[in-house]
């Protein structure tokens, strides 16, 4: 083999390696560029210093979420977790103990909508899943309007049960500890039943029905 055909040669091999690292890096480059595509804009939450990131999620894996009582406590963080999964969030709140402040870093987003309304009152929406959190949580609250408390509890619950039927939507029916009643033991072990025992003593107790007698 003469000198010039080594020489060609060794430049040959030299390319192929060089075209290798080329081909890497720019499999590697677009393995990276796909991955940013999957995050949209960082959103800061109004009262912690941590950021939450969004997925793009492909249309066929998007749902649209229907979070009754979304600005509440609880609520506003299922929010936060839905939104971030990138799937499409409608809050519904009127703001009897919810915040607007609790899901305004969201206003801006375009999968996300805040309607104000009251779930006592039907609503026409086509969504894949409900959230029902919507009802006064805190005693105060409850408290200070049961009637209000007992309608939301269950025309509240009727008008979301409703339209999970007609647009055929998964529905997850929430409620607070406080169904429950107090506990008289504190921390309460896996093995005590006391008031959470709903079928057992508690039901049979006629003052659990005074709260309704006096409506």
């Amino acid at each position: 083999m003469s000198a010039d055909s080594s020489h060609i040669k060794r430049s040959l091999s030299s390319n192929g390696a060089d075209d290798d690292k080329d081909s890497k890096k720019a499999r590697v480059e677009r393995f990276v560029a796909d991955q940013q595509l999957l995050c949209s804009q960082s959103i800061p939450t109004p009262h912690t210093p941590h950021v939450i990131q969004t997925t793009r999620l492909p249309d066929a894996l998007r749902k649209k979420i229907l979070v009754t009582g979304g600005a509440g406590f609880v609520g506003s963080h299922l929010v936060d977790l839905l939104m971030s999964q990138g799937h499409e969030v409608v809050v519904l709140d009127n703001f009897f103990t919810g915040r607007k402040a609790n899901v305004e870093h969201w206003l801006h987003h375009p999968n996300f909508s805040l309607v104000r309304h009251d779930v006592t009152q039907p609503i026409l929406l086509e969504v894949d899943q409900i959230y029902h959190l919507a009802c006064p949580a805190s005693p105060p609250h409850y408290q200070y309007n049961p009637v209000k408390t007992i309608k939301t509890s269950t025309m509240g619950t009727i008008n979301m049960l409703g339209l999970a039927k007609r647009v055929k939507a998964r529905i997850l029916l929430a409620s607070t500890s406080e169904i429950y009643g107090d506990p008289t033991v504190h921390p309460q072990p896996e093995s005590y039943w006391g008031n959470v025992n709903t079928i057992g003593p508690r039901v049979r107790s006629p003052a659990n029905f005074d709260f309704f007698s006096l409506l």
